[in-house]
């Protein structure tokens, strides 16, 4: 399930959202593509996806473009929104946990029904 950032934060309003999402063990070229879409679409950080499914990190916020909000922290699998085009970004940083492929991707699949 979604975490929001805040609560000023944007919530996925029904309707069918895509959802873009990386394939993490293929040397991170598909985190590094979704890094990109976020950071040229200029994408809202809408909450963190909780899971037990990803090895637990936390990191430099990736986006930053000032001191002021170069504070704020990047976890594991954050999502992120951009509403006008019906577009849903699930960014991960982190590898599955062996066994926990499917459970994962099955919480992920209700992202865009929400």
């Amino acid at each position: 399930f979604i975490i929001p950032c805040s609560r000023k934060s944007r919530s996925l309003t029904p309707g069918g959202f895509t959802i873009l999402m990386p394939a993490v063990p293929v040397g991170n070229v598909g985190q590094l593509v979704i890094d990109w879409i976020i950071s040229t679409l200029h994408m809202c950080k809408i909450g963190y996806f909780y899971t037990t499914s990803l090895g637990q990190m936390v990191g430099n916020r990736p986006y930053a473009t000032a001191e002021v909000n170069s504070i704020e922290l990047s976890t594991d699998a954050e999502v992120y929104s951009l509403p006008s085009k019906k577009l849903v970004a699930l960014q991960l940083r982190s590898i599955f946990i062996k066994y926990k492929l499917k459970p994962f991707c099955e919480k992920a699949a209700f992202l865009g029904e929400k």
